[in-house]
């Protein structure tokens, strides 16, 4: 998926996966697979004070031809000793996306709950378009619309917007942002942002063909609507950052296997309409973490 796509997506959706444990972050390299069949598995574990947890999480993806594909995701993360939160939290999504020419299209129906889909309340239905409206050497411009039905902002409402892409060999610059730069074949320092909540700074050495790091931070929210709340608007956010090294290995041209470890960072969860809008909150301390995960291309 490229970085577009990767945004359009991003803004479609609730919230952008965040921590590695809660976030299930697989960690496939960019770019890895495109063009045939994806399955992947992840496995995180934290435990710190305020929210002591673990997580697995299974995702594949399908490409079909022309420019379309159909990606497919779930997960589920264990609750233990903290607060007010479920025991249970699952996120179960499918998401279709088609590209020809200048045009793009997503569609997705996601559910991130103690009990997904069981009501129209805590599923949320997405739509994206947008068209490449101008293109000129490495520049191009997009313009856009995107629907949730559950995102945290404008919510129900079509959101319009815009995108400016600079792509060279060496260097990349997305508005909003994303930059990638690329000094060397075996070197990229990257930074990405995406509203409403959502960081990242990484760096990025290949060693060799087998094996490659990536030492990363990175700040997001998650989004749950619990079953059976007496406010249909209101939601549970799980904020969090994360520093940590990527280590991905090679085994295979089909088989690719990336462990992190590193550190949550202190956080908190909270009850409310919208990401500034904080209800019960409760602190989350830092703790080491670690998440290992698999990938197979067919």
């Amino acid at each position: 998926m490229n970085r577009l796509a990767t945004f359009a997506l991003l803004l479609a959706l609730p919230a952008a996966a965040a921590a590695q444990g809660l976030g299930l972050a697989d960690g496939s390299e960019k770019g890895a697979g495109q063009g045939r069949f994806r399955l992947s598995a992840v496995t995180g574990y934290s435990e710190a004070e305020g929210l002591d947890h673990r997580s697995a999480g299974l995702s594949a993806g399908v490409p079909l031809g022309k420019g379309t594909s159909i990606d497919a995701s779930f997960a589920a993360h264990r609750i233990r000793r903290d607060g007010w939160l479920p025991g249970h939290l699952y996120a179960a999504g499918a998401g279709f996306s088609a590209r020809r020419g200048k045009y793009m299209f997503m569609a997705g129906l996601k559910s991130a709950s103690d009990r997904p889909f069981y009501s129209i309340h805590e599923t949320d239905v997405s739509l994206n378009a947008s068209k490449v409206i101008s293109r000129k050497g490495p520049h191009s411009f997009s313009f856009g619309l995107a629907y949730s039905s559950r995102r945290s902002f404008a919510r129900h409402i079509p959101f319009p917007y815009f995108l400016y892409a600079y792509d060279s060999e060496k260097l990349s610059f997305h508005l909003p942002f994303l930059v990638s730069w690329r000094p060397s074949a075996d070197y990229e320092l990257s930074a990405a942002w995406f509203p409403p909540k959502y960081c990242r700074l990484s760096v990025r050495r290949k060693v060799s063909d087998a094996l490659s790091f990536k030492a990363e931070y990175a700040l997001g929210a998650l989004q749950f609507d619990i079953a059976g709340r007496p406010d249909k608007e209101y939601s549970v956010f799980i904020e969090q950052s994360s520093a940590g090294l990527w280590t991905y290995y090679k085994a295979s041209p089909d088989y690719t296997f990336s462990l992190w470890t590193g550190w949550e960072l202190p956080g908190k969860y909270y009850t409310g309409r919208t990401y500034d809008d904080h209800h019960a909150q409760n602190g989350i301390h830092p703790s080491p973490a670690f998440s290992l995960g698999v990938a197979r291309l067919f």
